[in-house]
């Protein structure tokens, strides 16, 4: 699935490839220079991320689990920041905790070395993939996650908790409970987003489509299903998101996450 996740005002954003080692995991490493009164708003995609301010004090690595709403952080003053998106059930592999424990929030994460001073982003770039080489050589999801999460992004969101399951060959109990220690949240949750992300792209790709088009080839129940389900993950209607945000959403898209 390739991401549509962060808009960004009075910033820049620049993305690095990961070693080949690592695209099984993550998506792109990211550098971020924010301007003083900067924005930045990353919708829910199923991913986390791992990051550092490197003009903050205390310089600290950060966890952001996956989201279920929009996340909106703004600047003071000018900031540096880099970092990786990670993969759904990837934070699980890294701190062998429960996803769901890190829905929506940030948390310290003090098993990273810190970045040498001065502290570039190309040398926390650097220190990040050489931690994640290390962390996640010979690791890799259960059996049962990667098969539904391959279900639910070939039919881009649209499909039922019980279909899932069945082709995963497990009940939708052991399925939901697997999800939410492994992506943060159940089999229905993500494919809410997943299906999300697949609208932000065909909003991007033909802006012009109908408001009722774009529910019904989208697998919405009818518009005002897709009204809510956009407003309540990307924190506005349809017709906003059209106007001012999703060419912006395309513009930070993680290409590598297909």
């Amino acid at each position: 699935m390739s991401i549509s996740s962060t808009l960004v005002q009075r910033a820049q954003i620049r993305f690095h490839e990961p070693a080949d080692a690592l695209r099984p995991f993550v998506g792109c490493f990211w550098v971020l220079t924010a301007e003083r009164g900067a924005a930045i708003r990353v919708v829910p995609d199923g991913s986390a991320a791992i990051s550092i301010q490197l003009d903050g004090r205390p310089r600290r690595w950060c966890l952001r689990g996956p989201l279920l709403r929009p996340d909106v952080r703004r600047f003071r003053s000018p900031a540096t920041l880099t970092g990786i998106r990670l993969r759904p059930g990837v934070v699980r592999l890294l701190t062998g905790s429960p996803a769901h424990a890190t829905v929506g929030r940030r948390l310290p994460f003090d098993d990273l070395p810190a970045c040498r001073r001065p502290a570039s982003p190309d040398r926390c770039i650097e220190v990040l993939q050489d931690f994640l080489l290390e962390r996640l050589a010979h690791a890799s999801l259960p059996d049962v996650v990667a098969a539904a999460l391959d279900v639910i992004e070939r039919a881009h969101g649209s499909v039922s908790v019980e279909e899932v399951a069945s082709r995963c060959r497990v009940s939708p109990r052991h399925l939901n409970r697997l999800m939410r220690t492994w992506i943060g949240y159940g089999a229905k949750r993500y494919a809410t987003v997943v299906r999300f992300q697949a609208t932000l792209h065909e909003m991007d790709r033909t802006p012009a489509l109908a408001p009722a088009a774009l529910a019904s080839g989208n697998g919405y129940f009818d518009q005002s299903h897709l009204t809510f389900d956009l407003s309540r993950l990307g924190g506005a209607t349809p017709g906003r998101l059209a106007a001012t945000g999703v060419a912006d959403f395309s513009k930070t898209r993680c290409d590598d996450l297909a």
